[in-house]
């Protein structure tokens, strides 16, 4: 007598049934989503091509638009919100040698939230004035959240470290 075909168990008829059924459903979704069924192994639909050449009478269709800011901007904010939607700002006195330190934690945390970032020398007359028309005044250091077309989302007075600057800049719309 053969006691290895004597002592084989066999598999519950419910789990080999549960086995097919789970083979089969992935099976199924396998040949749907490389496209037999018409699906796509890529989770974005491909792009459209279309012909970029302008015709006679029509402007370049790859010019971007031009980004309308808020009037009387100074102009560093305004070249800064050109190229970024959101930008974090912060105001210095070039002379104070505690505010460097400061305007480093905010430049880094700008980069972490992928915003854009412009240091502003309040020490200096002309910035002075054009930043005071603008935020009124303040007291440096400050760190400013601005987001298009000009609006000063956050605005906080004194040190601030790079971790809440770039959170400030994320809830305001930047995106890494």
């Amino acid at each position: 007598m053969n006691t290895i075909t004597t002592k084989t168990q066999q598999v519950p008829r419910p789990a080999l049934i549960g086995i097919i059924v789970l083979v089969a459903a992935f099976a199924a979704l396998m040949v749907v989503r490389i496209g037999v069924l018409g699906g796509s192994s890529s989770s974005t639909p491909p792009a459209p091509t279309q012909d970029l050449t302008p015709s006679k009478g029509t402007k370049n269709p790859t010019r971007p638009s031009k980004v309308v800011l808020l009037p009387g901007l100074p102009a560093s904010i305004a070249r800064g919100l050109e190229s970024s939607k959101v930008i974090v700002v912060s105001l210095y006195v070039g002379q104070a040698p505690g505010d460097r330190p400061w305007v480093t934690e905010a430049r880094m945390g700008a980069q972490a939230a992928g915003a854009g970032f412009v240091a502003v020398n309040v020490g200096a007359d002309r910035q002075a004035a054009s930043v005071t028309s603008f935020v009124g005044a303040v007291s440096a250091p400050t760190m400013l959240i601005v987001r298009r077309p000009g609006n000063i989302v956050t605005q906080i007075s004194g040190p601030v470290e790079r971790t809440v600057v770039a959170q400030a800049a994320h809830n305001a719309g930047a995106r890494r």
